[in-house]
């Protein structure tokens, strides 16, 4: 992805950074929640400059929220919802509260987000709290990791205390950030899987089934929701592990037979047994597609399902264009640069090389166009 613009951080950092037309009123509003595994990331980064989509008529709104260590760590239960929840749902009261200010009608606000920003939305667009803020909700590539337990929050909390010398709350902020770090365990290396770092943590006001799709297709409180994939997410976290490009045949086979079939992607499996090496993919690419269907894609198929089953608009689609970077294919992020369609905000990112302006613009354009399309249409459909 490269590294962007400077993202400068501090705790006093609850800023929402807003786009519209100059003669903006009554638009329709996207407020996007960026990714970044929990970690990393920042609203205000260059990458995802809103201008273009406002452009088309819109208000585009992107926002900050609490990441690593000041976002999950502390007392369990001490909040009804993980920190950043908390975070998120305040700024969609703030712009309920503002947005007229800025040529937006809060009565058709899309929430769209992006990896953990799509488990937030995802939460937002289920939680009792956020009904009547949220018109629709847009999820892409939506991370589908299940939260900490609170026994893990505690174990992590006290190994960073003693990282600073046992208390969080006086500690500098830099050190606070690196103890959290620090205090993770590292995971060994495993076939087909993409370690993560920091998690939300299972609070009290969090749903338990948040990612059942029965559970939440009942629960889900927008008019629709929009869920896109990219064709190889799981590329992103695997194309730079030796382990992972370099994997034998029969190594996959050993990893991957012991995968619950649910887990497996339909192109992975026949007769109900895992057939990789007769699918003509290479070992690498079976991992890869086994990665991205049990960690990224698996959810919002079935959800996608769940909700057109009640008679709810889902609208279910894969992002497959490749990347010319060796081994990347169709993966993780690689959509936000045309979704966005501000090219020279990633001029030093590896993943867009050998990709003229006029070929982005050709894969931007349709993009654009279609979550335009959808934040500004009307009712259900």
């Amino acid at each position: 992805m490269g590294y962007g613009r400077a993202n400068p951080q501090s705790e006093d950092a609850f800023f929402l950074n807003i786009w519209a037309p100059a003669d903006a009123e009554g638009l329709p509003v996207i407020l996007f929640i960026h990714g970044g595994a929990w970690t990393t990331g920042g609203g205000a980064m260059s990458w995802y400059n809103g201008a273009r989509l406002a452009a088309q008529g819109l208000v585009v709104i992107n926002v900050n929220y609490r990441l690593g260590a000041l976002g999950h760590l502390g007392e369990p239960n001490a909040h009804a919802l993980p920190i950043p929840a908390a975070d998120l749902l305040q700024a969609l009261h703030w712009v309920r509260t503002n947005v007229r200010g800025y040529g937006g009608d809060a009565e058709k606000v899309t929430l769209m987000g992006q990896s953990a920003g799509g488990w937030y939305a995802h939460l937002l667009s289920v939680l009792p709290e956020a009904r009547g803020l949220i018109r629709r909700v847009a999820l892409i590539s939506m991370g589908t990791r299940t939260p900490w337990l609170p026994q893990w929050q505690i174990e992590v909390t006290r190994r960073a205390s003693l990282n600073v010398g046992g208390d969080l709350q006086t500690a500098p902020v830099e050190d606070v950030l690196k103890a959290g770090i620090s205090a993770l365990d590292r995971e060994p290396p495993r076939l087909g899987h993409a370690p993560s770092a920091f998690l939300p943590v299972a609070s009290a006001g969090l749903p338990k089934r948040l990612l059942d799709p029965d559970w939440a297709a009942q629960a889900c409180h927008v008019d629709a929701v929009y869920l896109r994939c990219t064709a190889d997410e799981s590329a992103a976290f695997l194309f730079n592990a030796p382990e992972q490009r370099n994997a034998t045949q029969a190594q996959v086979d050993e990893a991957l037979s012991q995968w619950p079939l649910a887990d497996l992607p339909p192109a992975l499996h026949c007769s109900s047994t895992f057939c990789g090496a007769s699918t003509g993919l290479s070992p690498y690419r079976q991992l890869v597609a086994a990665s991205s269907w049990r960690q990224f894609q698996r959810f919002p198929v079935e959800y996608g399902a769940k909700l057109q089953q009640l008679g709810k608009s889902a609208l279910l689609g894969y992002f497959e264009v490749e990347s010319m970077l060796e081994g990347l294919h169709s993966a993780h992020c690689f959509d936000l640069p045309f979704q966005f369609g501000n090219l020279s905000d990633w001029e030093d990112a590896p993943m867009l090389s050998g990709i003229s302006a006029e070929h982005f613009e050709a894969i931007s354009r349709p993009l654009v166009s279609e979550i335009v399309a959808f934040a500004q249409a009307d009712g259900g459909q």
